[in-house]
This record gives C-alpha cells, structure tokens and sequence, in this order.
C-alpha cells in the first residue's frame, strides 16, 4: 500500500484556473479546485506548482487572486514537469511516494508518470473528488507534518 500523499503538484493553466494565463484566456480559479486545495491544505498535505508558463504574468496571478501562499513550492519555467516535481520533492523533503500531481494534460501526467511511476496523477476534470480518495486522507498530522512550510518558494525561469 502507498503511503498517505504529503504534496500535491498543481499545473495551473486548464488545471487550477480556465485558460493559459500567457493568452490572456485564463479566468478565475476553477471552485472545485479551490475547495480542493482548501480541504488538502487542512488537512495538513502541501501544495506546490509545476507549470509552464511565464512567471512573471503567473505569480501576478496568484498575488491578484489571494493564492500564492498556499503553495509551499513554485516551479514555473519551460522544462519538464517530471523534473520540476523531482526539486519539489527535494526541497520539501519528501520522497517520490509521496507526491501526487494533477494536470488538465494526459500528455504531461503521462510524462511524468512514465518517468516517476511512483508519483500518483491525476486529471484536473477529477479535482473535486480527490479529498474523498483514501491517498490524501493523512492518518497522523503532529509537528512539521501538519503545518505546511507556506512562505518559501523555488522559483525557476
């Protein structure tokens, strides 16, 4: 049995919000995964992004919309997702087991599940059904476990 998911990895453009925030199509955060992040984030599982996009327009975004301290770790750049995931884990102190990522794309959750096949993924259309998946229900949150180190953020290029 896997264990208990300590973090997981948000792609944001069609995953956390509608639209690519580079086109300017982007609209508000999507309910069902702000509910999402919400409930993971009470119940102690952290919160980092890996997305491809342009920084400065994406962090922009999530200052405007009251999200960007709800995520531990911030990768945006232009590689691949599966080794932006590999410097989340890294920097948060987790093993590979313990990471989930969602993404609107089966072409990069396939990238990162062909190389990390022990990070689980998830389609961001199933984001308002992840807390009730046994993955993400903790089953001890005492000490560092159970507050998420908010405020400190990697960001890349």
């Amino acid at each position: 049995m896997a264990p208990a998911l300590r973090c997981l990895v948000w792609e944001l453009d069609n995953t956390l919000w509608d639209g690519v925030v580079c086109d300017a199509t982007s609209g508000a955060p999507r309910p069902a995964a702000l509910r999402t992040l919400h409930m993971l984030s009470e119940r102690g599982i952290w919160h980092a992004v890996a997305s491809r996009s342009d920084r400065d327009l994406t962090l922009h975004k999530l200052y405007r919309h009251g999200l960007y301290d709800m995520f531990s770790v911030i990768e945006i750049g232009w590689g691949r997702k599966s080794s932006s995931v590999v410097r989340i884990a890294q920097t948060l102190g987790l093993t590979l087991d313990t990471i989930g990522f969602i993404d609107a794309e089966p072409v990069e959750r396939a990238e990162v599940a062909r190389k990390h096949p022990q990070v689980r993924c998830y389609a961001a259309r199933n984001a308002d059904v992840l807390p009730a998946l046994p993955d993400f229900r903790p089953v001890l949150r005492t000490g560092p476990s159970a507050t998420p180190p908010m405020g400190f953020a990697s960001i890349t290029g």
